[in-house]
């Protein structure tokens, strides 16, 4: 699932996602040199931290 970067710090990159959703992902999982506004693709199995009350904000692709 492609998602967008909209936030990160050393350990964790918040990405919110094209259905609403966003995600709290480890940076150790992001592609190398990430930053925010990138475009990445995760696995949409992964274990990542789901989180729906950050929709009030929306994210356009």
């Amino acid at each position: 699932m492609i998602g967008k970067i909209i936030d990160m710090n050393i350990t964790d990159a918040l990405v919110s996602f094209q259905d609403g959703t966003t995600a709290s992902v480890g940076t150790t999982h992001l592609p190398p040199d990430s930053r925010i506004g990138d475009r990445i693709n995760i696995h949409p199995i992964s274990e990542v931290t789901l989180n729906d009350k950050y929709n009030q904000h929306p994210v356009l692709f």
